[in-house]
């Protein structure tokens, strides 16, 4: 199984077989060793897979093409597969584990996994995370040790919250697998997507520590945020997370959000985007439109939907981003 080094940057590959013995051997590399079997070998193997790697999990796109079964060993790893299109059933050990367009799959790092059947159509955005990475991100959240394995539930439903929201995240990562200029390989935004990616997919799933990581925050004495308050204004482009946040602050994580929120009116990496958000503007004001764009701009600080940039843009300074950038052509 393909091991990915911590410091490495987020890099993807696809693939296209109708080779069976290269499906096996690709998954095996990218994901889990596993066995492949078509279930009516009438049909044509038609697979294509694309590979996220990032530095704390790896998000693989897995289309067969044909109706498939199959099993594999332990993981090793926390897994969930996102059904964009189709259905399969599946068991982990006694956990009979079924997907489709309203529920994602969740598997544990142990037990035996037998794939029952895969539909023909059956498309999945296949999330592996790293056992030490989630477990060390809900730590971060509860600011306690986590002592024991997630005993994750089978399913997230994508129906309500938050389920839906975890889906919508995810799905707009995988969106950006094949695009060799998507901002999941901008530094400034593959850190802080990585972890809200877990921390949604933390409270989306039921596991043991749900209640408490669900329930009323932690009283904490009013802790002096002014370091990571600091730090955010002198370097806007870092790519920051809430948890280097709040190492840097030196307060647990639930207590740098709670104080954000009642010393700045909201939480630290809102914080971080206005200030980014006034960069851009700052850059606009000064950029050549004949040598740069909105979307440009958007992107070197971090802002991954441009329509929505634009849509914040303007509702804080009450005009588009385009019309500041043309702006400096009229002086």
């Amino acid at each position: 199984m393909r091991s990915v080094p911590a410091d490495i940057r987020p890099f993807a590959l696809s693939v296209d077989t109708s080779d069976l013995d290269e499906a096996r051997a690709v998954c095996g590399e990218h994901l889990y060793p596993r066995s492949l079997r078509l279930l009516d070998r009438s049909t044509r193997f038609s697979a294509r897979f694309a590979f996220l790697h990032m530095r704390r999990f790896t998000l693989a796109d897995v289309r067969y093409g044909a109706e498939m079964a199959g099993q594999s060993d332990e993981l090793g790893s926390y897994h969930v597969n996102l059904p964009v299109a189709g259905e399969f059933a599946a068991r982990q050990d006694d956990r009979s584990i079924n997907g489709d367009v309203e529920h994602a799959a969740v598997y544990r790092p142990v037990g035996r996994n037998i794939l029952h059947r895969s539909s023909a159509g059956c498309r999945v955005l296949a999330l592996k995370v790293s056992k030490p990475a989630l477990e060390d991100q809900l730590a971060m959240l509860l600011d306690a040790p986590v002592r024991a394995s997630l005993q994750l539930s089978e399913e997230i439903d994508l129906r309500r919250e938050p389920g839906r929201s975890w889906a919508a995240l995810t799905r707009l990562i995988g969106a950006e697998i094949d695009n060799p200029t998507g901002l999941v390989f901008e530094p400034i935004v593959a850190a802080p997507l990585e972890e809200s990616l877990l921390m949604s997919l933390l409270f989306a799933v039921g596991h043991q520590y749900q209640d408490v990581l669900t329930g009323r925050p932690p009283h904490c004495r009013r802790q002096h945020v002014a370091r990571a308050i600091d730090a955010i204004q002198a370097e806007p482009q870092r790519p920051y997370t809430a948890a280097e946040l709040a190492e840097i602050a030196q307060v647990s994580l639930p207590c740098l959000r709670q104080e954000f929120r009642r010393q700045v009116g909201m939480g630290p990496m809102a914080y971080l985007r206005e200030v980014r958000l006034a960069a851009a503007h700052a850059e606009l004001l000064d950029a050549d439109p004949e040598q740069t764009s909105v979307a440009a701009v958007a992107r070197r600080w971090g802002f991954v939907q441009v329509a929505r940039f634009a849509a914040r843009y303007r509702a804080r300074y009450r005009v588009a981003p385009s019309e500041t950038l043309l702006e400096r052509r009229g002086h």
